[in-house]
């Protein structure tokens, strides 16, 4: 139940509270006032669900810090696209594949770069990791591969993180533990 609806539900059994008594003197008033509490339930009720949905916690955060290193919070696993597009604005190339439990990229999706240093490194926050776009030369791409449980994109749970040296192929989903259909080359 979104925050707009159980705000309309919590109007609504207010306006069930309101009790109308009758006012002996002038009976035309008693129908001014009931008109007047009718008007104010329905307006309360229309700015309710006209409101914008507030937002919920986004998909990720990316913050360029200081030092020029990068935090990436990553709270849903959906919007890769957008992550790679906010990275890049905070100066890390980088490739983000989601997929679900049991499955894996196909192997050879480019030079595998061996880093001596993983450019990704976790934070004690978890789902948060700091990225120094350092440690990535010109020609290099970052490459993420993280895994859902459930068929539920919040329910990440595991993944892999590489360079890439020159192009990087997309991703074809195979079953985890198969080479995919090139037969080749490093799982990433």
């Amino acid at each position: 139940m979104t925050f707009k609806d159980k705000l309309l539900l919590e109007l609504r059994a207010e306006a069930t509270k309101v009790t109308w008594e009758p006012v002996p003197a002038h009976p035309s008033r008693r129908y001014v006032l009931a008109g007047a509490g009718l008007v104010v339930v329905a307006a309360a009720a229309m700015v309710v669900t006209s409101m914008p949905l507030l937002p919920s916690t986004p998909a990720f955060a990316v913050e360029k810090n200081s030092d020029g290193t990068v935090t990436v919070r990553i709270h849903e696993l959906i919007e890769s696209e957008e992550l790679e597009k906010r990275l890049a604005e905070a100066g890390v190339k980088a490739v983000i594949d989601y997929l679900p439990d049991g499955q894996q990229c196909q192997m050879d999706r480019g030079e595998i770069v061996p880093a001596p240093v993983n450019p990704l490194q976790r934070t004690a926050d978890y789902g948060t990791w700091l990225i120094d776009p350092k440690s990535l030369a010109p020609d290099e791409t970052l490459l993420i591969r993280m895994s859902f449980k459930d068929n539920d994109p919040a329910k990440g749970f595991g993944g892999g993180v590489g360079k890439i040296r020159g192009p990087v192929a997309p991703c074809v989903p195979v079953p985890m533990g198969t080479r995919g259909p090139d037969g080749g080359g490093p799982v990433s």
